[in-house]
């Protein structure tokens, strides 16, 4: 990775600070390093081996394991396998509402509490520890390199979450600083804003910038409109949000560099990632599980799309095993052409509360991108089900006058006469909590 001499000095810096205060984050990362390129089924000893580490911890350690899952006790004593871990029960997002102390395993301090899940309605509170956290920042140092980004490198961030931005410390917006940061908040991003933010950004002249989907793509169409900024980062990185290619297409096309997509989440962060080949998203394998799931909890194969249940193999004072995340993906059968042995993610298809279900089909918002996004006078819109056979779709129009046969008869065509549509011409349609944009919500779900 070739460095410019500010990188290079703060990493040695970073690398000092590290080692004089303990911390791992660049020897696991090192370790990282290797382990990338091991053969799959390598990887996948490696995955066996501190699962069953993970598992005798959680079944002494966590009330709320101990008590549901004591049957599983023989199992480990015999050699817990991956193939095992089917036998596990899914966790739930209403397990962690209901037993959010008991899944707690004592003796795992320090902690750091966090939540999730405002934006569809069913927060959840849970704890990190300074192993999964140092993890996590592993992985991130991982997926740079796989970018040719350095920390400290000018990056440009297109956020949405407030209390990431009212969190910070005096001390933690400082790094930032030195880390060379700038953010929006994207959830307050007015047309005024933008095009201030913008010029900031040109002037600032990025190697990399990432943000929301959807923050990155609103931004991204303003340039290619106005055709007044010239910002040509080296990298762009979308995450926290569905990426559809429509998308990539337009921010591709503004910033002239390539989308890598990055998925994680609150509760199990820096799950999966793509590299340069573009071919699917690696999931961080050396402390991740990513299994695809039908809804009795059974696995389905490569190339079936279902719920991810996710075990984080670096939590041990809040186990994540089999968790549902709320997330919908399939796992791909193929070997990224760039030779990592780390398995790769066909898709991410989004939240299951973003699935239409009408008729006995699942619809996801891709399919209504497609329909809306080359409409002319459709500025934006969302899709939101009211119930089993009503839907109501938003839209922001693109002009004065406003044709209804353009959105209600090629959704007619796609979900059937006996569904009741109603439109709603709206001047905005605003992000969620965290600053999100959802194309489809389902209300039942």
């Amino acid at each position: 990775m070739r460095s410019s001499p500010y990188t290079w000095l703060f990493g040695i810096y970073l690398r000092a600070r590290a080692r004089l205060g303990g911390d791992t984050r660049y020897a696991l990362y090192r370790q990282l390093l290797r382990e990338q390129w091991l053969p799959a089924e390598e990887i996948k000893r490696l995955q066996a081996t501190r699962l069953r580490t993970l598992i005798a911890h959680t079944l002494v350690k966590s009330p709320f394991y101990s008590k549901r899952d004591s049957d599983l006790l023989p199992l480990v004593s015999k050699g817990f396998s991956l193939d095992d871990l089917a036998n596990f029960p899914l966790l739930t997002r209403s397990d962690l509402q209901n037993h959010f102390t008991e899944i707690l395993c004592p003796d795992c301090a320090p902690l750091w509490p966090d939540s999730s899940g405002g934006s569809t309605g069913h927060p959840v509170n849970f704890w990190h520890d300074s192993r999964s956290r140092t993890f996590a920042d592993a992985c991130e140092l991982l997926f740079l390199s796989w970018v040719n980004v350095a920390v400290g490198d000018r990056t440009a961030v297109f956020w949405g979450a407030d209390r990431d931005f009212h969190e910070m410390s005096l001390k933690e917006r400082l790094m930032r600083r030195v880390k060379r940061v700038k953010l929006l908040n994207s959830f307050d991003m007015s047309a005024d804003r933008l095009d201030d933010f913008l010029r900031q950004v040109e002037a600032f002249r990025p190697k990399s910038v990432t943000g929301y989907s959807s923050s990155l793509h609103y931004a991204a169409r303003h340039i290619n409109a106005t055709k007044k900024y010239s910002i040509r980062p080296k990298v762009i990185r979308s995450s926290a949000e569905m990426l559809y290619d429509f998308q990539r297409q337009e921010i591709e096309r503004a910033f002239g560099a390539p989308v890598f997509n990055f998925y994680g989440s609150r509760e199990v962060s820096h799950l999966a990632a793509e590299c340069s080949a573009h071919n699917g998203l690696h999931v961080f394998a050396s402390g991740r599980i990513v299994e695809v799931v039908a809804e009795d909890g059974s696995r389905l194969p490569p190339g079936e799309t279902g719920y991810l249940a996710v075990t984080d193999l670096s939590s041990y004072a809040f186990p994540f095993i089999r968790y549902l995340n709320g997330d919908m993906g399939a796992i791909s059968s193929e070997k990224c052409p760039c030779g990592r042995g780390y398995p790769l993610l066909s898709s991410i298809a989004g939240r299951s509360s973003d699935i239409i279900c009408v008729n006995g089909r699942h619809i996801h918002g891709e399919y209504f991108t497609h329909l809306f996004y080359h409409q002319p006078q459709v500025r934006q819109f969302q899709v939101v089900q009211e119930a089993a056979d009503k839907l109501v779709i938003r839209i922001v129009a693109s002009g004065e006058s406003f044709d209804e046969r353009c959105v209600l008869e090629p959704v007619r065509e796609l979900v059937g006469e006996n569904i009741a549509l109603d439109i709603e011409l709206v001047d905005a349609i605003s992000p969620t909590e965290s600053g999100k944009y959802r194309f489809t919500i389902n209300r039942m779900a």
